[in-house]
């Protein structure tokens, strides 16, 4: 009986692992004071970055690695990043996360640009770690792209 035990428990663990729930990030926009070509070009450029974090790249896309801290968590990822016409995409390809997808998308206003970031993620560690992926993590990841959107708004204010 006692191995019967162990064995469901082993499962269990095995089972817990394997389901990463996906966690929906809260859709957030910004207008910016530029016209969507000027602004894409900002934001190729910041991605740029310095070349040694720059692992291969294309026209349309590059290949990069990212760190920074937020909140209480430090992170390095490696991300696929793609232009397209209206919109950046962003996919996690090594780091913390299971998966993680962003999307940010342009849409000319009458005074610039209305930028729209959406996104999901899900972390390593399954169920053992749902509840930090809905809290903690969630939150910081909301906060990171909330401090770079008002980044862009003040540094692009019209006088």
């Amino acid at each position: 009986m006692r191995i019967v035990q162990l064995w469901l428990v082993a499962i269990g663990s095995m089972v817990a692992l394997a389901v990463r729930p996906r966690v929906q990030l809260a859709r957030d926009a910004v207008e910016v004071a530029l016209p969507p070509a000027e602004l894409m070009d900002v934001l190729r450029e910041r991605l740029a970055g310095s070349p040694e974090d720059i692992l291969a790249e294309e026209p349309d896309r590059l290949v990069r690695r990212f760190a920074g801290v937020e909140g209480p968590f430090r992170f390095k990822t490696v991300e696929l990043v793609r232009y397209e016409e209206n919109a950046i995409t962003f996919e996690h390809l090594a780091g913390p996360f299971a998966e993680c997808n962003e999307r940010f998308e342009f849409a000319a206003t009458a005074s610039g640009t209305l930028l729209t970031h959406s996104g999901a993620f899900r972390l390593r560690g399954g169920l053992w770690t749902a509840a930090l992926a809905i809290g903690p993590v969630k939150k910081a990841f909301e906060s990171h792209v909330r401090r770079h959107f008002q980044d862009l708004v003040d540094e692009h204010a019209s006088p």
